[in-house]
């Protein structure tokens, strides 16, 4: 990493894209509607840039989960990394939900806020000016393109950030240029001078871009944004769980059949038993007037919940195995090659054995051993986060509940045996 007091290239082009608007207009003699059509294009740029970030963002956000969220819940607690070739950063499942709900949501929401408010400042682009957008276009592209290599994956930016700090940006960008659009669209068509307009927006970009990068320099300069999206400074580096020294006395998993049964199961079940129960209703609406056709958009989405929703139910139960050691147990995932949770036998409050009917189906048994922290302290990942002083540490070694979902029945009891509670289940 480079000190503060040596210029970044990041920020440099960050600058050299800004200045392709005032070069335009001098060089090329672009009107007001061409600059604030790049402007455009930079907001849009911006956005889809910091798409790119969000998998690889090494902090954890903030925040709390809801218990009742089984869609993004199982993905958002996941702890480890998947690493990459070459010189990429790893890759975070816990990033996943956030990726899913930017690409499906907020940057399509975004652009599209970005274009109506040029269609607003510019109703009418002028004829011949087609090139000089272009042209505009993608430098200002280019050059957030190459800021984001530098800085966030060449120099370690995604170390400061989490999935949700990194969305800070696209949406300075669009306050910023939505409030230049809004002033400087009116005043085109007022009779105020176009050299004025034209130095009143490019001197407003410029301070705002000023602006933008004294407050990337500071992580605890992005003020009221900052309790939206959180920032650099209270988002989580994320603390290892503590795994005992020597081999586990016993371990136990969930076979993988059942496992991926049960997924399946949980997906299916999670379509019609959530929102996701209406855009059934509509595909249901649709065949029973006789158009097919129409109805197979309606039931991707619903595929894609179930697949989503069972993606998240076999990460969490079908690749990770149970290790007993002597007084702890730890939650380990095979996949990951990482430990997701631990507990401790002074920690333990309850355990029971169930039996739901995929355990009747197979012939297997599902654990549950109660923990005594039970606050709900893991900071997952909400899409607005909390005041920041309400979750400030990760917790990963807390005294929370386990579910050894769909293990054998002589598992679950050397499970207990090694654990030292055997006796709760003899109550």
């Amino acid at each position: 990493m480079r000190p503060p007091s040596v210029p970044r290239p990041g920020p440099l082009a960050a600058v050299a894209a800004t200045l392709v608007a005032p070069v335009g207009v001098l060089a090329f003699g672009w009107s007001t509607a061409v600059l604030l059509g790049v402007f455009v294009v930079e907001v849009i740029a911006v956005v889809w840039w910091s798409v790119a970030k969000i998998p690889f963002a090494a902090k954890r956000p903030n925040n709390e989960l809801d218990d009742d969220d089984r869609l993004f819940k199982p993905l958002q607690e996941k702890r480890g990394e998947i690493t990459l070739p070459g010189r990429l950063p790893p890759v975070y499942l816990r990033n996943l939900p956030t990726l899913v709900a930017v690409v499906c949501f907020l940057a399509p929401l975004e652009t599209a806020a970005a274009l109506m408010v040029f269609g607003f400042a510019v109703p009418a682009v002028p004829d011949g000016t087609g090139g000089q957008l272009l042209l505009g276009g993608l430098a200002v592209v280019a050059g957030r393109g190459y800021e984001t290599w530098s800085d966030y994956f060449r120099d370690g930016g995604y170390r400061d950030h989490s999935a949700r700090s990194v969305l800070i940006l696209p949406f300075m960008h669009l306050f910023g240029v939505g409030t230049l659009l809004f002033v400087a669209g009116p005043l085109e068509g007022s009779g105020v001078a176009g050299d004025v307009v034209l130095a009143a927006v490019i001197g407003g970009k410029l301070l705002f871009d000023l602006r933008t990068l004294r407050m990337e320099r500071r992580a605890d300069s992005h003020g009221w944004l900052s309790q939206f999206f959180g920032s650099e400074e209270y988002e989580i580096d994320p603390e290892p769980v503590v795994v005992p020294d020597g081999d586990p006395v016993v371990t136990a998993r969930a076979p993988r059949g059942v496992a991926v049964v049960d997924a399946v199961a949980r997906g299916i079940t999670y379509s019609l038993s959530s929102g996701v129960l209406v855009v059934w209703l509509v595909v249901a609406f649709l065949l029973a007037i006789g158009a097919p056709a129409l109805a197979v958009v309606p039931l991707l989405v619903v595929l894609a919940f179930v697949a989503f929703r069972a993606f998240g139910r076999y990460l969490a139960y079908g690749s990770v195995e149970y290790r007993g050691y002597d007084g702890v147990l730890v939650v380990y995932d095979r996949l990951l090659d990482e430990p997701q949770a631990r507990l401790e036998r002074t920690g333990v409050t309850d355990a029971s054995v169930v039996r739901d009917p995929l355990d009747r189906l197979f012939g297997t048994r599902t654990l549950t051993v109660e923990g005594a922290d039970e606050d709900d302290g893991e900071p997952t990942g909400e899409l607005f986060p909390p005041d920041p002083a309400e979750v400030n540490d990760d917790d990963a070694n807390a005294d929370r509940s386990v579910r050894l979902a769909h293990v054998a029945a002589a598992d679950a009891e050397s499970i207990v045996d090694t654990l030292g509670v055997s006796w709760l289940l003899e109550r």
